[in-house]
């Protein structure tokens, strides 16, 4: 009887979080082949820059605390978890806003720089907003709340986008369409901020901030170095791919993993967060998870192994029909990532294991080890490829951004392999001592 009810609210869950999400992610499948035939490649390049740095501040900004709010026991430890997150956002958002200020003025004066600063703060406050209220949803099962707000980011986001588009502003058209648009998708979870204000009258205790702070002092220390980690790597690979390749051909490979990664934000993310909650809550009252993570992991795999076989396969015609004849490289990157993109659907709804059973310090080792390995490849091997080739030692084939890519597809696919036999493991594990 208790299975039967938690395969009952699990999916239940899920489908109302992917009912919403599905909205969201077709409004962008609808809109993105207008915006690749109004956007040049360089342009999705600075994009992808751009929502790198937003995502790397936003999660420096709130130190990891926004993880804590599913988890906390009582749910006035959890509301002051939620605010404490906002003081340490408005913290380091309005130190890096002034660093930022007085690096532009020791230099000479360029409007743009002013500009884009600006948006950047702006945006990683927005982010910050998202990723707290999405939490805070999460603690209060309020997934249709979720949904709506992906429903109007989606919409306002892609739509301004290409109204942006359609008047030439270039690249800073996508950029301010992603500003304004996700500013818009935030008042469903501002007004239920200021509704549980009311329920959890504000205190000015600061011990208690203190005190909750240094119980879950492992997401600042531990999990926060290893997003930064993470993060920081996706923003490295950005500048090495640009100086070594070009705009153009990073904004193909930031769309090519766009489009990936799309489907882990339709289903992977609303599976992911369905069972951050019911995870949680399974491991405060020491019930068995080990049925719940197996059951999620193939569930996942039941939904992903089709369409990323299709993008293995015949990646580069799809990306050219649906998306213009400029994305036919995209595509070809697309049927390199496929492999280890796949994986990274399994594994990333399941990786809140690792906060639930603390296990970030292992994972933080894992993740290391793969910010260094991507380095080498994507910042190391095309100098020394370069090098090899001019004495004679390589072919030109070695130097090609597609042949890098493939051997760094290669690594990911065998280590996400390993996280993925990993995270069963340590679930069995907590199931037999539970």
């Amino acid at each position: 009887m208790q299975v039967k009810a938690l395969k009952s609210d699990f999916v239940k869950s899920v489908l109302t979080l992917m009912t919403g999400t599905a909205i969201a992610q077709l409004i962008a499948y609808l809109i993105y082949p207008f915006l690749t035939r109004i956007y040049s490649t360089a342009d999705m390049g600075e994009l992808g820059v751009y929502t790198r740095l937003v995502a790397f501040i936003a999660a420096f900004a709130t130190a990891r605390y926004e993880l804590t709010l599913p988890l906390a026991k009582q749910d006035h430890h959890a509301f002051s978890l939620y605010r404490l997150s906002f003081r340490i956002s408005l913290l380091s958002l309005s130190t890096i806003l002034v660093v930022g200020l007085i690096y532009y003025l020791l230099k000479p004066y360029d409007l743009s720089n002013y500009v884009f600063l600006i948006i950047v703060v702006l945006s990683s406050y927005i982010m910050v907003w998202i990723n707290l209220g999405t939490s805070w949803s999460i603690r209060k099962k309020s997934f249709r709340q979720i949904s709506i707000q992906r429903v109007v980011n989606a919409l306002s986001v892609n739509g301004l986008r290409l109204f942006f588009g359609l008047v030439h502003l270039g690249s800073f058209g996508l950029v301010l369409g992603s500003l304004l648009g996700s500013f818009a998708s935030i008042f469903v979870f501002i007004r239920t901020f200021v509704s549980e204000k009311k329920t959890f009258y504000p205190t000015k205790d600061i011990k208690r901030f203190r005190i909750l702070a240094k119980e879950y002092k492992s997401f600042p220390t531990v999990n926060l170095p290893h997003v930064l980690m993470d993060l920081g790597v996706d923003l490295l690979i950005a500048m090495f791919v640009i100086t070594y390749y070009g705009k153009g051909v990073f904004g193909s490979y930031s769309h090519a993993y766009l489009m990936l990664r799309l489907p882990l934000l339709f289903f992977g993310q609303s599976i992911g967060q369905v069972f951050f909650n019911k995870c949680s809550e399974m491991v405060n009252k020491q019930q068995d998870i080990y049925p719940l993570v197996k059951k999620t992991v193939r569930t996942l795999f039941l939904i992903a192994i089709i369409p990323f076989t299709i993008l293995f396969f015949y990646g580069a015609p799809i990306f050219e029909f649906v998306f213009g004849k400029q994305w036919v490289e995209s595509g070809k990157i697309a049927e390199i990532l496929a492999p280890a993109l796949l994986l990274n659907f399994l594994v990333s709804p399941i990786s809140t294991l690792a906060l639930i059973l603390s296990k970030q310090k292992i994972m933080f080792g894992i993740g290391l080890l793969v910010a260094v390995l991507q380095c080498i490849c994507f910042g190391v091997l095309p100098i020394a490829f370069s090098i090899l080739m001019k004495l004679g030692i390589l072919s030109t084939q070695f130097s090609d951004f597609e042949f890098i890519l493939g051997l760094n597809s290669f690594v990911l696919t065998i280590i996400f392999g390993i996280v993925l036999i990993m995270y069963l493991y340590f679930a069995r594990t907590k199931s037999l001592n539970t």
